[in-house]
């Protein structure tokens, strides 16, 4: 195996030259630093990552951690490439794990993954997915710095003032809300499992802008444990046996309103000129749908680069506690929601 040592031997330098021009610090005339970099490419020589992060006390190394989830959709993997990408402009390395567990375990009984159980594995650590309060402090006990995704975290919401990013859901269901109501929609019916805290939040933000325009909610808020297409495809069954069918539907994600979706074209219900459909996430696996589903954008880019950008800013300043950051979502107007027609006024009336 080719060594520091050989490569020096070639390059007629000490193996300290070899060393600052392979780590890029400190001075090497420009002659020099070629003769180095020739011998490294004749040799073939690989410089071992191990002893360097040894020295620098880091394994420029960060851990992508998917919570409590059996599969990986598109938002956590837009998150996913674009913390990979910040960490990468700035020298580390991301690892990508999925770790399942209970909120009832003691935080010193979880069997954390081995790579976050061995010291110095990874230098911090990205929460995605369904975390709970036990996680935070077992990594806390660890002295591992971390950060998370707020929206589907479950516990106190004092947990989150501190090292979270998260989405505004509550004013970018208000926003949906207030769209569909300047379409003329006036019996909007909210469809998601309200026990769930970010669909709750959600629902808050549709109610606050029924109540502005003094309408009362309607729809399917029950707490079945279905699959969430499976949940949109049950209340849009419930929704189209009441005496007046709701002239839009108001998904809580993008999944609940593609099994509603589903549901209505079994049905053979126009959308949108006899129902109107608004999901939120916008989830590039339901760009499918025609006409395309219009939806809440979370910017999922955003969201990954933010945390990321949370994380280096702790392990640059260790022991560092970062106010949270709350970003705004965005309403886009698809082709799946229209102006209350005369049909959808007098459906099932």
């Amino acid at each position: 195996m080719v060594t520091i040592r050989d490569v020096a031997r070639e390059a007629g330098v000490s193996t300290a030259t070899v060393s600052r021009v392979l780590n890029g610090s400190g001075y090497v005339d420009r002659a020099t630093a070629e003769r180095v970099r020739s011998a490294v490419a004749r040799l073939g020589y690989r410089p071992n990552v191990h002893w360097k992060r040894l020295a620098s006390n880091s394994s420029e190394t960060v851990c992508f951690l998917l919570g409590n989830r059996t599969v990986m959709n598109s938002m956590q993997m837009r998150m996913l490439m674009a913390c990979e990408r910040a960490l990468a402009e700035a020298g580390y390395d991301l690892a990508f794990l999925c770790f399942r567990y209970s909120p009832d375990t003691p935080p010193g009984l979880l069997e954390l993954p081995r790579l976050l159980r061995h010291e110095g594995a990874v230098d911090g650590v990205i929460l995605a997915g369904l975390h709970h309060r036990n996680l935070r402090e077992a990594l806390k006990s660890l002295n591992l710095p971390h950060v998370v995704l707020g929206n589907t975290f479950l516990g106190d919401e004092r947990d989150l003032e501190t090292d979270a990013v998260i989405y505004d859901d509550v004013a970018g269901a208000y926003e949906a809300t207030q769209y569909l109501l300047r379409l003329g929609h006036r019996r909007i019916a909210f469809v998601g499992n309200t026990a769930l805290p970010w669909l709750n939040r959600r629902y808050r933000g549709y109610c606050e802008a029924l109540s502005r325009v003094g309408l009362s909610p309607s729809g399917v808020t029950a707490a079945w444990d279905v699959s969430n297409i499976e949940y949109g495809q049950l209340a849009a069954c419930e929704l189209l046996r009441e005496a007046e069918w709701p002239t839009a539907i108001f998904g809580g994600n993008d999944e609940i309103a593609a099994g509603v979706w589903k549901e209505l074209v079994k049905r053979r219900v126009r959308i949108p000129e006899q129902i109107s459909l608004m999901g939120f996430g916008d989830r590039e696996e339901f760009s499918i749908l025609e006409p395309p589903l219009a939806s809440v954008s979370v910017f999922q880019d955003r969201l990954g680069a933010e945390l990321a950008r949370m994380l280096l800013e702790k392990l640059r300043k260790p022991g560092l506690q970062l106010p949270s950051l709350k970003l705004p979502c965005k309403v886009l107007e698809r082709g799946s929601c229209g102006p209350v027609s005369f049909d959808a006024r007098e459906e099932g009336s």
